[in-house]
């Protein structure tokens, strides 16, 4: 290998270990070059020193969820402007969410009761499964239902899948049986490229006091600057349907009672109850 190979990124075809690594003693720390911590080892410009990663030794133990929402607040903006980033620690935390729900059915005892015929399904079972599946049709084997059943309620605990989606559904159908169906059924959609609060999200400098529409960036610019800073696009999301529950439908969620949801009367009444969910639009938009 010439010098100049020696400083280019060597691939390898393992697997990379995304949990945290332990010493002789069992303390946490940053690894070794042959073995680093993940984050460390996967951006080096992000973390130029070699220090800070996720998940080493700290006077208290920080999760893993926290650490991420502590990068994409950090102040220069470095990590959440990363998509490399952004993106590795979504799915490390979607995986984790994954195996903590596998841990809790496989404690189950009906999975239990049916271990011992999972392990005896073939290659040609799956695949067969796999093209009743393909062709819209339920599977055949009884056991492959049954597997089928336990992966579902493993989904069904995780960020975004369809199984979480109809969880949803079946709090709306619970909460309709419960309180009648849904007096106002609305779709909430702020524009982020043209609303000023969300330029002041991404960093922008503005006097929102003093504001002048007839200033600042044109439209081109201020969709640049959105799509390099999806965190900004989401927290103004987040903040613009905050202030519409809270201000116009006076809903608001406790920070010192345990997420206990406080109701107060707003522009129909006091709201007996309400389920809200967010979805990406084809123009990378949330919408709620």
């Amino acid at each position: 290998m010439s010098e100049k190979e020696s400083y280019s990124v060597q691939h390898g075809s393992t697997f990379i270990n995304e949990y945290p690594r332990l010493n002789t003693a069992g303390e946490r720390y940053t690894g070794t070059t042959e073995n680093p911590n993940h984050l460390l080892g996967a951006f080096p410009c992000l973390f130029p020193y070699g220090f800070g990663g996720f998940e080493i030794q700290h006077p208290r133990t920080i999760s893993y969820e926290a650490q991420a929402k502590w990068t994409m607040q950090y102040s220069d903006r470095r990590f959440r402007k990363d998509f490399h980033f952004m993106f590795q620690v979504s799915r490390v935390i979607q995986k984790r969410e994954v195996c903590r729900s596998a841990v809790l059915q496989v404690r189950k005892k009906a999975f239990h009761e049916s271990e011992s015929s999972f392990a005896h399904l073939t290659a040609e079972d799956l695949a067969t499964a796999g093209r009743e599946e393909a062709s819209g049709k339920c599977p055949s084997h009884p056991i492959i239902r049954s597997l089928k059943k336990h992966l579902s309620a493993v989904r069904a605990k995780v960020t975004g899948t369809d199984e979480s989606r109809i969880n949803i559904r079946s709090y709306i159908w619970g909460m309709t049986i419960m309180k009648n169906p849904p007096s106002l059924w609305i779709t909430i959609n702020p524009t982020d490229t043209h609303d000023p609060i969300a330029q002041v999200f991404a960093g922008e400098d503005i006097d929102l006091d003093n504001f002048n529409c007839n200033l600042g960036p044109d439209s081109s610019h201020r969709t640049t600057i959105i799509a390099n800073d999806p965190y900004a696009a989401a927290n103004f999301f987040h903040f613009i349907i905050q202030a519409i529950l809270e201000e116009l439908m006076g809903i608001s969620v406790s920070k010192s009672k345990n997420g206990h949801i406080m109701r107060h009367k707003g522009i129909f009444g006091t709201v007996e109850g309400y389920i809200g969910t967010v979805e990406a639009q084809g123009d990378r938009r949330n919408s709620g």
